[in-house]
């Protein structure tokens, strides 16, 4: 979306948010709108990624950070492109499950939305996911050494807290092993996220979140 179109997407996002509610711009990362309603919807929905500590209170700076990550790959990511549609409808059921019939059916309403009007949101997090996979192998070799030392120096002291006897090495291996290609995986799209936005052009306004 370039920015020639911001006014017309803000202006339309603010005709269907409930009167009381004046939506705005947030962002605009590489020329693209990132809108307040963009920012509530993903927060509502669950469809960003809980965000640290200090900003565990406000999930809509979580959510801002997820749709700037969103962006940033997706404007890289040029052979990631298209969502099965049956592949957006299940994860669509998803939500409605994890919400229950009824609140999934309040947060809509009090956005005025439809259930199709999620539809994007989702299929641009079914893209991020998969710009993902495409980049980072899930099969990252572990060496022995790090399983070794996440035993000694994470779970261990994680069975102590709990009052617990932490588990032989031997029967805990796979589990380890899983927990340490996770956590680079982790280091490494992380890394690389950081790396695009430092090169991409975003402007926030943290105004339009007070």
């Amino acid at each position: 979306m370039r920015i020639s179109r911001i006014i017309g997407v803000c202006l339309l996002g603010a005709s269907i948010l409930p009167a009381q509610t004046v939506n705005c711009l947030v962002a605009v990362v590489n020329g693209r709108a990132i809108t307040l309603l963009d920012v509530q919807v993903v927060a509502e929905f669950g469809l960003a990624p809980p965000g640290p500590e200090e900003t565990a209170k406000e999930p809509r700076f979580a959510a801002l950070d997820a749709l700037i990550d969103r962006a940033v790959i997706l404007d890289m990511a040029r052979e990631v492109r298209s969502v099965d549609r049956g592949e957006t409808s299940a994860a669509l059921e998803r939500i409605r499950e994890e919400l229950g019939e009824s609140e999934f059916t309040r947060r809509l309403m009090m956005f005025g939305l439809h259930e199709k009007d999620l539809r994007p949101y989702v299929e641009e997090l079914l893209l991020f996911e998969r710009a993902l996979a495409l980049r980072f192998s899930r099969s990252l070799p572990v060496s022995q050494t790090e399983v070794e030392r996440h035993y000694r120096e994470v779970y261990a002291p994680e069975q102590a807290r709990l009052g617990m006897a932490p588990e032989p090495l031997g029967r805990v291996q796979s589990l380890l092993e899983a927990r340490v290609r996770e956590e680079a995986l982790k280091r490494q799209t992380e890394g690389w996220i950081k790396d695009l936005r430092a090169r991409a052009d975003i402007r926030i306004n943290k105004d339009c979140l007070k």
